[in-house]
């Protein structure tokens, strides 16, 4: 079976990390936090449905890290819960790879993604590209480059991500899975553990009812004094809760870095014939049919503000 060259090089780094941390090498990050997962042996009780076909097995949680479990002695069958104990969560050198793996793939097309409209929503809206180049010299002058700091304290730089992803979300749609019955408020649905609920992005980020022009480019939206306008749950790039992106400040991070390289530095400009965007069919990622085609004019040193 022939591996892949990425997946050889992506596995042969973390190996090698993970090797350099058991030596004593931490750094607090999301590797160590998947190695002290891996020290720690929880035992587990949940209730499982168990029927006739399944009474002899004794089967693991639908978890990507359960790799072991113990094997329960037999019972009757029976479709009364019972407690299946003692199931180990234990996290292999297999696992932790396809974790990191995962945590940087996530991070990739939502960031490419983020780049090729924001890029474009500030080539169509000049007066918040000068804006926001302005804010980044600042923060090369306060900073003496563009820092992590810098980008922490850079408002307008996170409002212009923000309202990008409002209009050009990830994904257009997420779903979560029904767990116990629950009564929508107000209404005569009712949700029945195991239904599928799906929640419309997309619709969600261009309802007039919650954003004025929706359709608009306006990151002003989303500065610190206008945030506590914006009604919950009407902004979720990310979905929500604990089951939210994984990579999100990772993505976010990488993105905000990029645009600000890339502001600095140049100017954008909407290439000719392309002053509307046609998007693919494609739920996720969002991506913009044949691309996003842009002018852009380097800026000469000392002019880049």
């Amino acid at each position: 079976k022939m591996e892949l060259s990425p997946v050889k090089f992506f596995r042969s780094v973390v190996e090698e990390t993970i090797a350099a941390r058991k030596s004593g090498q931490r750094r607090g990050d999301y590797l160590d936090l998947l190695l002290d997962a891996r020290a720690g042996h929880e035992d587990i009780s949940a209730p499982y449905s168990l029927t006739s076909t399944h009474s002899q097995d004794a089967t693991a949680r639908d978890s990507p890290t359960v790799e072991h479990h113990t094997v329960i002695k037999e019972t009757p069958s029976s479709t009364d819960k019972v407690s299946l104990t003692q199931c180990k969560k234990m996290l292999t050198d297999k696992s932790i790879v396809a974790q990191c793996v995962l945590f940087l793939i996530a991070g990739y097309d939502t960031t490419a993604s983020a780049l090729a409209f924001s890029s474009f929503l500030l080539a169509k809206y000049p007066i918040h590209q000068l804006h926001l180049r302005e804010e980044v010299q600042q923060m090369i002058e306060e900073h003496g480059d563009i820092t992590y700091q810098g980008i922490l304290e850079a408002k307008f730089l996170d409002a212009c991500i923000m309202e990008t992803l409002r209009l050009y979300p990830p994904g257009t749609f997420g779903e979560r899975l029904c767990t116990k019955t629950y009564k929508l408020p107000g209404t005569e649905v009712t949700l029945h553990p195991g239904d599928l609920v799906t929640i419309p992005f997309w619709s969600l980020h261009h309802d007039p009812r919650y954003w004025q022009h929706p359709d608009e480019f306006q990151p002003d939206r989303f500065l610190p004094e206008n945030k506590a306008k914006i009604t919950g749950f009407t902004h979720m790039p990310f979905g929500i809760g604990p089951r939210n992106c994984i990579a999100m400040r990772f993505a976010l991070m990488e993105a905000k870095v990029a645009l600000a390289k890339l502001v600095i530095a140049s100017e954008l400009r909407l290439a000719r014939g392309h002053k509307k965007l046609k998007l693919t069919s494609s739920p996720f990622p969002l991506k913009a049919d044949g691309g996003v085609n842009l002018v852009v004019i380097p800026l000469p040193a000392g002019k880049q503000s």
